[in-house]
């Protein structure tokens, strides 16, 4: 039977009689024994209030409120209320203003019994006598993976989160997917894993899930989520060929149509499995989207691609994911208040993050803004582009009907109405980028913060409000109009049902026109904040026959508290895992970044060493007679040259070259090709093809150069001779003047602390370790990395880059020595 205790009917007393004895709603824990004890109150009020208040409640818990009048009788809102929480497993009681009695009109869920893992039992799994070993050809023992598979399996146990750094080789997708298979087995509660890349998305459910169903002979369900744009609609596509000629012109119809052959024999239906890469027009028109989706009235709803993997996922035990769709999932369940039912996700409370020095990268740009002036004027060509379009579309099928009243009102609203307020849209929409465009044209790199330290918008953007509210209020306009045409067709059952599809998608329109419109207000305009934001504009690309792209961005500074609250205090476990996440500092500056710093959680870390000798495999050489990055960029970009020159040279190519910049990528290459090195080793950059067609080249030449900026960084796996030879470039700081770098930057001042030494170098030595990550990849894999920085050597911070990084022999000197030991180490 459930009872107040003491402290709990005093506290209900107390915020009873502050709210002069009206009525207060309560949220309380309920112990084993029934007592129902730290109450807080939550909302005061109406059936709405209370049930939005009590969304981030879980299950188990009590609702109690108080009737001012003593009668203790559930009202029929009590009983509306009781039904919703009942379905969280929330219990409802009344109480009196003195919370003398208390009583319950449902009873709140009995928390769940879970059967825990048997950690020695997961050790012998991975050992020489388990399953695993029995089941791999090439199977050795690994004391690093039995290790981390024991922590993720206390981490599901006791709850809390585990941060584990794996070195390469370790064997740490098989040693976290092992845990998370027997616990869906014991439990029957699903896991999120969730990565960076789709490399490794595609390791895990191509490999080794697969691989752990066979070894383990347990019948657990996996699945891969992908974003719902990824996948195509049938009925869209059906709909799009049929109206072709009014939506696209000749080269776009002729890509719809080999989308549709290729709609006869895809089996996942995801853009992923195309095997061209559509247009963003073409596929606008045929990708699934919530807002144009007839749900189970869709003729093709039980065979929508989308629908089924949405099926598969919410039976699966497994669900694999990338950071961008966990933390659109986060961002909407923000939004929402809902941490217990469905969002983009089914509901999880054990979530895995491989590839986790990306998380805050990652939620930035789900809990920000971002707007181009292509992407607007992508909005609106899709609704009008000279005479195609949308609003076409809908005009043939209006014609195509009854002539009555309705039909010419509703063509009248296309034609006096809709069209126009498009060309105002993007006449003023053009107009505003324009001005922004110039605004970003006046730095040396083409982007403006547009707000100081203390937050003041600039002078500059204030001068525009005019512009930005004239392009707002136009694209307001144009999603008015949409809603008045539907309003007006609904009236007439028959026409309602006729324009139902292309209603859905001039609907659908608007919400993306929408969207864009409340993006330019919260990157343009001052307002209140949920989180402190850093706003800018960009200037990128552009040519004598090509127009620049301009954006503007709104990005928050601080995530900590954000993926605190909306992570890290929702899920029972998380495990965070990476082969980049300690510094020579450990753990402290990843917790810093992302929420865990704080304490008030269970922490587990530990760090796993590779497994390879690096100390026989790897070589790490520091010239110390190079220009200084700091100097003249022509110089020390032909200085670069040389050496990736004397290296491949040396290697008989296998190289790759690691760059902080686009533009000392391209000088490199142009003094290369001016070389003749492109006429002894085959020679890729990055730019001239997709990444993993110049990935797929290089490794098939055996002997190549390949020069690569951010992406090659991390996620490119060449084991095996075809890389032999690393350069490094330069340290890779983050420029600090980049805008929300800069406003990083400034709020560790504000707050005391040193942010060169908090952030800056942490996250640079992270990166460093990223990057030399790239070349031992297997144990039989040998070959040197050239760091070209001298800063490594000459400045105090030095020893924190190479204390961050693998054990290989350092070795320093002069270019013409080094190179010597390179003919030697490859000799």
């Amino acid at each position: 039977m459930l009872h107040l205790t003491p402290q709990a009917t005093e506290e209900i007393r107390r915020e009873i009689a502050r709210a002069r004895g009206n009525e207060v709603c309560f949220l309380a824990y309920v112990g084993e024994e029934g007592d129902v004890y730290d109450p807080r109150p939550v909302a005061r009020g109406h059936k709405t209030a209370v049930l939005a208040a009590v969304r981030e409640a879980e299950a188990g818990m009590l609702v109690v409120h108080n009737h001012p009048s003593g009668t203790l009788e559930p009202s029929d809102p009590d009983l509306e209320i009781a039904a919703a929480l009942h379905e969280q497993g929330i219990g409802l009681a009344i109480t009196d203003n003195e919370a003398r009695e208390l009583y319950v009109v449902v009873e709140p869920a009995t928390p769940r019994a879970y059967v825990p893992l048997d950690e020695r039992a997961i050790d012998a799994a991975l050992g020489p006598d388990g399953p695993v070993s029995r089941a791999h050809p090439a199977y050795e023992d690994r004391p690093q993976q039995r290790a981390l598979a024991r922590v993720v399996a206390q981490g599901y146990n006791e709850g809390g989160v585990a941060i584990a750094e794996a070195g390469t080789g370790t064997g740490k997708s098989i040693a976290y997917l092992l845990p998370a298979v027997r616990w869906a087995a014991q439990n029957r509660e699903r896991t999120v894993v969730s990565t960076n890349t789709i490399n490794l998305q595609e390791q895990l459910v191509g490999k080794d899930l697969p691989f752990l169903r066979r070894a383990l002979g347990e019948p657990f369900r996996f699945a891969l989520v992908k974003g719902r744009r990824n996948y195509v609609s049938i009925r869209r596509a059906q709909l799009a060929l049929q109206a072709a000629g009014l939506l696209f012109d000749d080269g776009q119809r002729a890509e719809l149509e080999a989308l549709a052959r290729w709609l006869k024999t895809t089996r996942d239906g995801s853009l992923q499995d195309l095997p061209f890469t559509p247009s963003p027009e073409v596929w606008d028109e045929v990708a699934s989207e919530s807002d144009v989706c007839l749900r189970a009235k869709c003729p093709h709803f039980e065979e929508c691609f989308y629908q089924r993997a949405r099926r598969d996922a919410a039976t699966a035990d497994i669900l694999v994911v990338n950071h961008h769709l966990l933390f659109s999932d986060l961002a909407v369940r923000r939004m929402q208040g809902n941490y217990t039912a469905p969002a983009v996700l089914p509901h999880y409370k054990r979530v895995i993050l491989d590839e986790a020095h990306n998380i805050e990268d990652a939620a930035t740009s789900h809990l920000g803004a971002s707007v181009s002036r292509r992407g607007v004027l992508r909005l609106l060509a899709r609704l009008d582009r000279r005479g195609k379009g949308v609003l076409a579309a809908v005009e043939e099928r209006l014609r195509a009907g009854q002539d009555d009243l309705l039909q010419q009102d509703a063509l009248r609203m296309v034609a006096e109405e809709l069209r126009p307020a498009v060309e105002r849209s993007r006449e003023q929409a053009l107009a505003l980028f324009e001005r922004l465009e110039a605004l970003a044209g006046a730095s040396d790199d083409g982007v403006v913060r547009l707000a100081d330290p203390d937050g003041a918008r600039l002078p500059e953007l204030v001068a525009l409000d005019p512009a930005i509210e004239n392009a707002t209020m136009a694209l307001d306009a144009v999603c008015r109009g949409i809603v008045r045409l539907g309003e007006r067709i609904h009236l007439d059952a028959r026409w309602r049902e006729s324009l139902e599809e292309p209603l859905l998608e001039l609907q659908g329109s608007a919400t993306r026109v929408q969207a864009a419109a409340d993006a330019l207000r919260l990157a343009l305009a001052a307002g209140q904040d949920a989180l402190p934001m850093v706003r800018w504009v960009e200037r990128r690309g552009g040519g004598p026959m090509k127009e620049a792209n301009v954006t503007v961005r709104a990005a928050p500074v601080d995530l900590a508290a954000a993926l605190r609250d909306a992570l890290f205090d929702r899920v029972e476990t998380a495990v965070l895992t990476s082969a980049t996440l300690a510094t020579r500092d450990g753990f402290a500056f990843l917790r810093s970044r992302i929420g865990l710093a704080g304490g008030g959680l269970k922490l587990r870390e530990a760090v796993y060493p590779s497994p390879f000798a690096y100390e026989e495999q790897a070589l790490l050489l520091i010239p110390t007679d190079l220009p200084s990055p700091a100097g003249e960029s022509l110089v020390y970009d032909r200085a670069t040259a040389d050496v990736v020159f004397d290296l491949a040279s040396a290697a008989d190519g296998g190289v790759f070259v690691l760059f902080t910049s686009y533009r000392a990528l391209r000088n490199v290459a142009a003094e290369l090709r001016r070389r003749g090195a492109d006429a002894r080793w085959p020679l890729y950059v990055q730019g001239d093809m997709p990444r993993a067609k110049l990935v797929e080249r290089f490794m098939a030449s055996g002997r190549a150069i390949l020069l690569g900026v951010a992406s090659f960084w991390e996620g490119v796996d060449v084991p095996g001779d075809p890389l032999r030879g690393l350069v490094i470039t330069r340290l890779p700081f983050k420029v600090p003047s980049e805008p929300l770098t800069a406003a990083r930057i400034e709020a560790i001042e504000r707050e005391g602390g040193n942010s060169f030494y908090d952030y800056q170098l942490p996250h640079a030595a992270l990166r460093l370790k990223q990057g030399f990550g790239r070349l031992i990849r297997s144990r039989a894999d040998r070959g040197a990395v050239v760091l070209l920085d001298r800063r490594v050597v000459e400045k105090g911070y030095g020893r924190y880059f190479l204390e961050s990084l693998p054990p290989a022999p350092v070795v320093r000197g002069p270019w013409s020595e080094l190179a010597a030991r390179l003919a030697a180490f490859y000799g």
